[in-house]
């Protein structure tokens, strides 16, 4: 585990350190493979995805087990349009926690390459 990766994990998360990691990478992965666009506005974020079964089932176990450790916010999966949704809603603070959204391998790469 690298302490960067520690450093993402918001506060208010109640996972432990080992799993914390495992879900951020899980985060990474998914959306390397189907991040399309993300919203940010007052009170909410949204995320974008294509809508296509598999993006379906690993945006719903991902969002299982972010509603029992980051329950600061409030987490919905939206298929009723064209495209995939994923919306996080909560205090604007408890929004700036979850950065992990917008986390992919490549814009880590990016970074670090700066």
């Amino acid at each position: 585990m690298s302490l960067v990766d520690c450093d993402l994990l918001p506060v208010a998360c109640t996972l432990t350190p080992g799993a914390g990691v495992a879900q951020l990478a899980a985060w990474r992965e998914f959306n390397d493979d189907y991040l399309l666009d993300i919203d940010r506005a007052a009170g909410q974020i949204t995320v974008h995805y294509p809508k296509i079964d598999v993006a379906i089932a690993r945006l719903t176990e991902l969002v299982r087990t972010e509603r029992t450790c980051c329950t600061f916010a409030t987490w919905a999966i939206d298929t009723t349009h064209p495209d995939l949704r994923l919306s996080v809603t909560g205090t604007d603070d408890a929004l700036a926690a979850p950065t992990y959204l917008e986390q992919t391998s490549t814009l880590e790469t990016n970074e670090s390459v700066q």
